[in-house]
């Protein structure tokens, strides 16, 4: 019977810290748990601890739900109306640097070509040659075909014209040169 009168007050004593989780002393709950176990048979006294053990372990997790609502309250954002912070919160800013940046360094000027390109080296060319010509080259053989394209293309002299671009460029006033005054300095059709 006392150990029942025992065991009872454990378990008003854990109803009581449930009811009041942040009021909970671990302590004194696991002194009473001790105390209330070492009184009873050797049979029982591992079902109550283990039940009591169980029922701090709630109490524990309820005290810890309990501090962290006290907590998120404690340094919640207060709510103020939209208009409270209108006077002290500014919108725009403006800021001169004009006085602090250096002045820009003055762009040079492209100058345009004085030269005045002559006409199109192109000439016109008589219907009735270019279809004699092109006439001839049908009724020719591959082999003399060729010999007609190759004739064509060495027909100038390369070596005289890069001897005289070099000999030019070494006399010409200013580099880079563009093609119109290279080409008035060799006189070139």
């Amino acid at each position: 019977m006392k150990d029942e009168k025992r065991e009872f007050a454990l378990w008003a004593k854990l109803h009581s810290a449930r009811l009041s989780p942040e009021m909970l002393n671990v302590a004194s709950i696991l002194d009473a748990i001790d105390a209330t176990v070492a009184q009873l048979p050797e049979s029982e006294q591992l079902r109550c601890a283990g039940e009591a053990l169980l029922q701090v372990a709630e109490l524990c997790e309820l005290h810890a739900q309990v501090l962290i609502t006290e907590w998120e309250e404690t340094y919640r954002d207060p709510i103020v109306d939209p208009g409270f912070f209108a006077d002290v919160v500014r919108q725009t800013m403006a800021v001169d640097l004009s006085d602090l940046l250096e002045p820009a360094s003055p762009r040079q000027q492209r100058t345009k070509s004085t030269c005045k390109p002559e006409g199109s080296i192109a000439a016109p060319v008589d219907k009735a040659t270019v279809l004699a010509m092109v006439d001839q080259l049908a009724a020719d053989d591959p082999e003399t075909q060729k010999q007609i394209i190759f004739a064509t293309a060495h027909s100038e002299d390369m070596t005289q014209w890069t001897a005289a671009i070099a000999q030019w460029l070494q006399t010409a006033p200013t580099l880079p040169v563009s093609i119109t005054e290279l080409s008035d300095g060799l006189e070139m059709p």
